[in-house]
């Protein structure tokens, strides 16, 4: 059972069927339309940190080196397979305001071809603990609940069945784009894209406009002179050691 809002895909196969006009579907159109419906989660999901898919400042004691693993079965690995690493912080960003970054690049092992990532740094970190916001390998999720494995939602045994609120009206639409594009409706695929885009963007809006949890500095890069601000406006001093400040009277 999944531990956020759902609705069924047999919802989503109806709610297709009334706008496209057709009764049932032919058992191409229906696989078809599963493949149409898994692209566009995808898409959806890794157009934005949601919330409900990040972990935000997953402690890691590294045991070796400098280098960390999107695989849970490997040394160094995270708790769970990771789609993207976004932030590797040095303090803990749940209960430290500007916490110091670690910067990395990602790559690929040349030794086992699992991608990690490696920390810049002329110091061995080997025992120390790092802090990491990632989002959850996609795959992962759709198989978390029991009885699924194949790593898609639909209707086909093995698949999971319930998709995410937060992808439903742009997995439906953006599926029916496709459809219309693959048919020759272009000037329809056209509009219907864009109104798929509008979904997704006001998805998004509620998280980062109304979800203040994720207006904070673990995902969004500010610029020094913001740090000082914010870090000012809260009763602290500047960041980086006393500075003028302007005042709100200031012409």
């Amino acid at each position: 059972m999944a531990n956020y809002p759902t609705l069924s895909y047999t919802q989503l196969q109806d709610r297709f069927k009334a706008l496209t006009g057709l009764e049932s579907l032919q058992v191409t159109d229906s696989k078809f339309l599963r493949d149409l419906v898994n692209r566009r989660v995808r898409i959806a999901y890794e157009r934005y940190p949601w919330p409900t898919f990040t972990i935000v400042g997953e402690p890691l004691v590294l045991t070796s080196n400098s280098f960390l693993t999107y695989n849970v079965d490997t040394g160094n690995g995270l708790a769970n397979n990771a789609n993207v690493v976004f932030r590797i912080h040095k303090e803990d960003p749940v209960i430290t305001r500007y916490p110091d970054e670690h910067t990395f690049l990602q790559e690929v092992n040349q030794l086992n071809g699992n991608p990690q990532i490696k920390i810049i740094t002329p110091e061995s970190l080997s025992g120390q603990t790092i802090y990491v916001t990632y989002r959850k390998d996609l795959t992962d999720v759709v198989n978390a609940p029991a009885g699924t494995s194949t790593g898609y939602f639909g209707d086909e045994d093995g698949d999971n069945q319930d998709i995410p609120y937060l992808f439903f009206e742009y997995a439906t639409h953006g599926a029916l784009a496709d459809f219309l594009r693959g048919d020759g409706q272009n000037s329809k695929a056209q509009a219907e894209e864009q109104y798929a885009e509008s979904l997704l963007i006001h998805e998004i809006d509620k998280v980062s406009n109304q979800g203040r949890q994720f207006r904070h500095d673990i995902l969004q890069y500010r610029p020094p002179s913001q740090f000082n601000r914010h870090n000012v406006a809260v009763g602290g001093a500047p960041i980086g050691g006393a500075q003028a400040q302007l005042r709100n009277d200031v012409q």
